[in-house]
């Protein structure tokens, strides 16, 4: 497989590395050349800074263009400029592309103003709609012209039927293929794909007997442009490299960079189900739009799909040479049917596109309300996405014509011209004839490459837990009589009936139209026996036909009823230990023991460094512990920085498949997971019996994060964040549910003394709302005990003031002092926050009441700089918050119309107290408001407030931690004259962000530390009151 570098969070910091993002909901309107006009840019980033360029909500999955030697991502990315600004500000430093010493977007404005010689836009005459319509006026016996629907500007999308007869006979009566393209407007080659397909069909009616066959008995149906408004509109000045639809988002009557929906993540499958495979942001290229299936171009082709019934979807897109089928939404889920995709698709070493990469869609970005998947779900269309050759690949081909790679403006931009074009088409045109010549009989495919689809593929496994083992094959639905058999230590054979598998918790229901999982079931074994498997049915037309056999042996240790997976690693690298078994299983079996549980132990390093098969052996049990001692990354003898072994991920999946089907985990070490946490560092080598010994080798991938996020509840993890400046863990204590109560101090007396790693974390649904997204509902139930309270926490009390999150607010809490009588005033308040740096942030402003003379004043204690940041050269005064011309000057000095600039940014570090002078204001009456101000985009976690004090020559006057509705006398105002009302303003809350050494699901619990740096009797307590909280019932 070719490897998807795009790291999407790294380890972080305990405060400060969390830029989180909300992109924009409304812009300025963008010109050609303007700083929101689009515009190329690359770069070389390491994996934070790829996190950071992804929460622009830019398309990364086109991104990636390799890496360098120390194992960074290349990029090339489509961004505003106001955007690459931002991000530089962020510490992320992109260039524009240079083509023959021009910036990428000048040199596209400059060959978009000379014309196009072998494009043409939909709409213009003598374009794609008008050769549409032409063509089916010289074919009228074999095609008919659907208007399947209109786009957002009311222009007909329209689809042609190719079919003998084809106006006579109804529609979806033969078997039907659609082939779509130009759902993403800037990707040109596509359109030029389907119509010149359709255009080599129905020239070759009558002189090819295939092609006449295939006219003769099935529909052909092509749709070359889905999304004619964005289409039409990479034809117009400064906007080649548009890419969403154009419903205007914001309601302004202009076209910009807020506009436009994503129309591959608007579909109702899926729809939202996180906010990585599409983004509910209107900024982002990946917007999923208002709701499922809101675009009339997606309910033009959900139409169709329901009306035809196809039996195939080609669905093409560029670019990236990829050959993209089955499941999207989640990494690394295969499905049924796709016995079928892989013999149409074929494989790395063998693709049926010469040049492209087969594999599971998820191989380029997870995406949910694709269109694919909605298809396959909801219509039972078998879906495929071609990614078709970038301008770099296209231009590379020939190495004796004009094209050079280093010309290329984009990826997306494909040569114009006809020769590549047809030589790009005439490569693709096999594969998309072998999937319509496989529509009359789907499960069994006519394959260009000669490929068959087998009757069974047996998930085979070669050690069991179990007396009674379930065993399961994927089967073809047509088979009848099926039977799973087997022989236990050379005896008599024995035979099993079978039933499907209708699905897990969360996947294995779906993209199973034409092949099922069916599971037998062996009975009567003991420790020690060999048995044989197989599986037979009848084949309609046939006969008998069987599976082919496997032999797995019953593991000695049985019978209990919680399974220790004990991945220590004592055989590799990263720590490099002594001995050859796990050194901690025994003592969490001996607190398995004493919380009244029975249990067995899988060594990873003894079972030959294996995962373990989540039938085979995860199954039988009612929990898990998985434990991972002093292993800090999973990785084999041979093995080099930058990689980690298969089994890392192996592992991960097989846990997952448990949880799926019920089952319940308590993970635990002090680096548990750590690889999967630096998401996209550390690279694996997925196919083979060789490892990845390269992290810049592209048959690696990278080991992400999602299990951690979507599985254990951790959205981010914190390095060290139990740890104190001098290396010590902080001590434990349960905050919640059945952890009420737990308190434990790592390497105490009678502990393994090994934990010189903690990680703190940050819990999922902090960041994707239970409301939202139940199937992520997570919480943090035992917290670090650091000194002070936690960054997210109440200072003291129970409550606190938060800003919330949101782009282009001005939030303001105000109070007024009386100071008439007085010579000297202060304002004294805490607060922990992590404000995106030089572009947000927090100010304290002051001005005599009955006056305008408002000014910022600066913080004593040294948190406040007079630096005016990226946003004002941005132009957000004159934008966003006028108001800010009073403390900023034209030329972004710090110096405005009546005062000064004075602010905080960045990250605090956790709680902080500023102290600000009152006492200019003396004998006056004077208003004061601690403001969070933002701008068009991209939020950190917002500010935190507590323990407020005003000080009236030395005594305190007024005093709150907002424990009280009144708010201490403090007032949310609102924004002042020419700033927008927020989505939100400061509240009241007990806790924003939930972060503790514990995160927990319903079915999870994950430790940010290992069970064994705990004292025995606490070790003990903490295992009984996860099984507790895990499986029910009271501890012991």
């Amino acid at each position: 497989m070719r490897p998807t570098r795009l790291a999407t969070a790294g380890v972080v910091t305990l405060v400060g590395a969390l830029v989180l993002t909300a992109p924009a909901s409304a812009r300025p309107p963008s010109e050609a050349g303007g700083r929101d006009s689009l515009q190329v840019y690359v770069g070389t980033l390491d994996a934070g800074q790829v996190e950071k360029l992804r929460a622009t909500g830019a398309d990364l999955g086109h991104a990636r263009r390799g890496t360098d030697a120390a194992g960074r991502t290349r990029v090339e990315t489509v961004l505003t400029e106001r955007e690459a600004a931002r991000l530089a500000g962020q510490g992320v430093r992109l260039d524009v592309k240079k083509v023959r010493g021009k910036d990428a977007a000048q040199a596209l404005r400059e060959q978009s103003a000379a014309g196009w010689t072998a494009f043409r836009s939909y709409s213009e005459p003598g374009g794609i709609r008008d050769e549409i319509t032409a063509t089916v006026a010289r074919h009228p016996k074999l095609t008919k012209l659907e208007t399947i629907g209109r786009s957002v500007q009311g222009k007909p999308i329209l689809a042609v039927k190719v079919t003998k007869n084809a106006r006579t006979v109804p529609d979806g009566k033969r078997p039907a293929v659609l082939y779509g393209s130009t759902q993403h407007a800037r990707e040109w080659i596509t359109p030029e794909m389907t119509r010149r397909l359709m255009h080599h069909v129905l020239d070759n009616y009558g002189t090819d007997p295939a092609i006449t066959r295939l006219l003769d008995t099935t529909e052909l149906w092509f749709l070359p442009v889905i999304n004619p408004d964005g289409y039409d509109h990479t034809f117009t000045p400064g906007n080649r490299l548009w890419r969403k639809n154009l419903r205007d988002n914001d309601g302004d009557g202009q076209i910009t960079s807020v506009d436009g929906v994503d129309l591959n993540r608007n579909f109702a499958t899926k729809w939202g189900y996180d906010d990585e495979g599409s983004s509910p942001e209107p900024s982002s290229e990946t917007y999923r739009g208002p709701g499922p299936n809101s675009e009339p171009e997606t309910k033009a082709l959900n139409q169709l799909f329901q009306r035809v019934g196809f039996e195939y979807f080609i669905n093409y897109h560029s670019a990236a040479e990829l050959l993209l089928y089955g499941i999207g939404w989640q990494v690394s889920t295969p499905s049924p049917d796709d016995v079928i995709y892989r013999a149409l698709a074929g494989d790395d070493a063998n693709p049926a596109v010469p040049g492209y990469d087969p594999d599971l869609s998820a191989e380029l970005y997870t995406t949910n309300g694709d269109t694919d998947s909605h298809a396959t779900v909801r219509h039972g269309t078998l879906g495929f996405t071609p990614e078709m050759s970038t301008c770099e690949a296209a231009a590379a081909s020939d190495p004796d014509d004009q094209w050079r790679p280093e010309d290329c403006v984009s990826g997306f931009i494909f040569p114009d011209d006809e020769r590549l074009i047809a030589a790009e088409v005439a490569k693709n045109i096999p594969f998309a004839l072998s999937v319509a010549n496989s529509a009359a009989t789907p499960d069994e495919p006519v394959s260009v490459l000669g490929h068959t689809t087998p009757d069974f593929v047996v998930d085979s496994f070669d050690t069991s837990y179990g007396r009674t083992q379930q065993v399961a094959s994927n089967i073809r639905r047509s088979l009848k009589n099926v039977q799973m058999h087997y022989v236990v230590n050379g005896g008599r054979p024995k035979t099993s009936p079978v039933r499907e598998w209708r699905g897990g918790e969360r996947y294995g229901d779906t993209h199973d139209k034409y092949y099922g999982e069916f599971r037998g079931t062996v009975r009567g074994t003991k420790p020690g026996d060999r048995v044989e498997v197989w599986f037979t049915g009848t084949k309609p037309r046939t006969g008998p036909v069987a599976s082919e056999r496997f032999t797995y042996r019953v593991h000695g240790d049985i019978g209990g009823d919680v399974l220790v997976l004990a991945v220590e690693d004592v055989t590799g690298l990263s720590p490099a230990q002594t001995g050859t078994t796990a050194k901690y299983a025994d003592e969490i079996a001996a607190s398995l023991t004493k919380a009244g549980r029975t249990s067995d132990v899988y060594d990873f390093d003894v079972m030959g460094r294996k995962a373990p098969h989540p039938l085979g052996v995860l199954s039988h049990y009612q929990a898990v512990v998985w434990e991972t001692g002093d292993d800090v990354i999973l990785r084999s003898p041979g093995q080099v920085a930058g990689t980690a072994a298969r089994a890392a991920l192996e592992t991960e999946l097989a846990v997952r498949d448990y949880l799926n089907e019920g089952g319940k985990v308590l993970v635990s070490g002090k680096y548990a997971l750590f690889a999967q946490s630096a998401n996209g560092s550390y690279m694996y080598r997925p196919e083979g019996t060789t490892e990845c010994t390269d992290p810049d080798d592209t048959t690696c991938l990278p080991l992400l994060n999602d299990f951690q996020q979507y599985y254990l509840g951790a959205y981010n993890y914190v390095s060290d964040g139990g740890t104190d400046p001098d290396g010590t863990p902080y001590p434990v204590s349960g905050a919640a549910g059945a952890f009420t109560g737990f308190t434990g101090q790592l390497n105490a007396p009678g502990s393994a003394g090994n934990q010189d790693h903690t990680a703190s974390f940050l819990s999922t649904s902090s960041f994707l709302p239970p409301d939202r997204f139940p199937q992520f509902a997570s919480s943090a139930t035992v917290d670090w005990n650091r000194p002070g309270a936690a960054p997210f926490d109440p200072r003291t009390g129970d409550w606190y003031l938060y800003s919330g999150r949101a782009d282009e607010a001005y939030k303001r809490l105000s109070k007024t002092v009386d100071l008439t009588s007085a010579t000297s005033g202060e304002l004294r308040f805490y607060t922990s926050y992590d404000i995106e740096p030089e572009w947000d942030f927090m100010i304290v402003e002051a001005h005599e009441v009955g006056t305008d003379t408002w000014t910022t004043l600066p913080d004593r204690n040294g948190h406040t700089s007079q630096d005016t940041g990226e946003s004002c050269a941005s132009g957000w005064a004159n934008e966003l918050h006028p108001f800010l011309a009073h403390y900023q000057g034209a030329d972004c000095s710090p110096t405005g119309t009546t005062g000064a600039w004075h602010a905080a940014t960045g990250a605090s570090g956790g709680w902080q107290e500023f102290s600000v002078d009152l006492s200019a204001y003396a004998g006056k009456r004077v208003e004061i408001a601690i403001t969070y101000v933002s701008d068009w985009a991209t939020q950190g976690l917002g500010v935190f407030l507590d323990d407020a004090r005003v000080i009236v020559d030395g005594t305190v006057v007024s005093e709150t931690s907002f424990e009280e509705a009144d708010l201490g006398g403090w007032t949310v105002s609102g924004p002042p004259a020419g700033s927008a009302p927020g989505a939100n303003d400061w509240t009241r809350s007990q806790q924003a962000f939930e972060e503790g050494a514990v995160v927990v699901t319903e079915d999870t619990v994950y430790l940010g530390f290992g069970l064994e740096g705990l004292a025995p009797a606490a070790r003990d307590d903490l295992v009984a009151r996860s099984l507790a909280h895990l499986t029910g019932g009271s501890r012991q």
